[in-house]
């Protein structure tokens, strides 16, 4: 785990036996989910799903599109499912005299899987995008999505973004992961077929925040319990509070040292903790008088002027 705290933690024995105390409840918490067996039983994450090396891609216009759109599926499939065979599926495991089999089965050493043929049958756009929104929310390891119209096409249909209303889908034949307006034709007014893996494909978990950074900086203690700001970044993206994760404390209601400890919610799951330092408000009060506390390095300094002012008989 890697944890940026505000300064290390501090030797004194109250602050240590808080910190102690919370670190050995974290520890029974993730012996005891092991212990039940609450771990999912798929080996990878969706994020990892998206991987370059996880397609394979046509070279040059083959007419094989829905080929390498059903294997790309697959091998998504096959990962999400924990299969440690799943590279091991390529377009020559699809068994085909030209086009796309309504329905076949394609096997590992590990597993097999059965993909079975639909119809889009919406006839207004909205009605298209509910019907793919419910294909997706069954198949989580997506569904090649075919048009016969114009320029027919294939690609694997991956997700959607609810934030701007926008699928996203790879194709071979570009090779690129895109919303799926950028594909070469396939779009949600004309597609009018599509394949899915009908054989139990396990749903992509939270991703854990075991190698998360937390980063909480010092506060001052000026007689009520402090909340200093939290900042959680993963894989170089600064994560949401209260959207990807939500924050509790231990022993941040006293001077000395506090535990910020953070939990996954909504995409992500487990936890990741930083200790910080509960500064003594008179002290702190006098040292940045003095120039040697520097007021940014310590959060609540609104409490601290507050304290200040209480301290020196002044009007708050």
């Amino acid at each position: 785990m890697s944890i940026t705290a505000g300064k290390l933690p501090a030797t004194g024995a109250v602050g240590a036996t808080r910190v102690l105390l919370a670190c050995v409840a974290l520890v029974a918490g993730l012996v005891l989910a092991l212990s039940l067996g609450l771990t999912r039983a798929h080996a990878t994450t969706l994020d990892e799903t998206l991987a370059d090396d996880v397609f394979v891609n046509e070279p040059g216009s083959t007419g094989r599109c829905t080929i390498y759109a059903a294997t790309n599926m697959l091998r998504r499939a096959a990962l999400l499912n924990g299969d440690q065979d799943w590279s091991s599926i390529t377009t020559s495991s699809i068994p085909s005299s030209g086009g796309l089999p309504f329905s076949f089965s394609v096997s590992t050493q590990d597993a097999a899987y059965t993909v079975e043929h639909g119809y889009i049958t919406g006839s207004t756009v909205a009605e298209r995008i509910a019907e793919l929104l419910a294909l997706l929310d069954e198949n989580p390891a997506g569904i090649v999505l075919y048009t016969s119209a114009g320029n027919p096409h294939a690609v694997t249909l991956l997700g959607y973004d609810e934030k701007t209303g926008t699928f996203f889908a790879h194709d071979s034949l570009t090779g690129a992961t895109s919303p799926l307006d950028e594909c070469v034709s396939v779009r949600v007014s004309n597609a009018n077929a599509y394949w899915y893996v009908a054989s139990p494909v396990s749903a992509p978990g939270p991703i854990s925040l075991q190698n998360a950074t937390v980063t909480v900086e010092d506060a001052v203690y000026a007689g009520q319990t402090v909340t200093p700001q939290v900042t959680v970044t993963l894989d170089g993206a600064t994560l949401t509070e209260g959207t990807d994760y939500t924050v509790s404390y231990v022993g941040n209601d006293a001077v000395g040292t506090a535990l910020a400890v953070v939990t996954g919610t909504g995409s992500y799951s487990g936890t990741a903790t930083a200790s910080f330092e509960v500064l003594d408000g008179t002290k702190a009060l006098v040292g940045r008088c003095a120039g040697t506390v520097e007021a940014s390095t310590v959060t609540g300094q609104g409490a601290m002027a507050a304290y200040g002012a209480g301290v020196l008989g002044l009007a708050a």
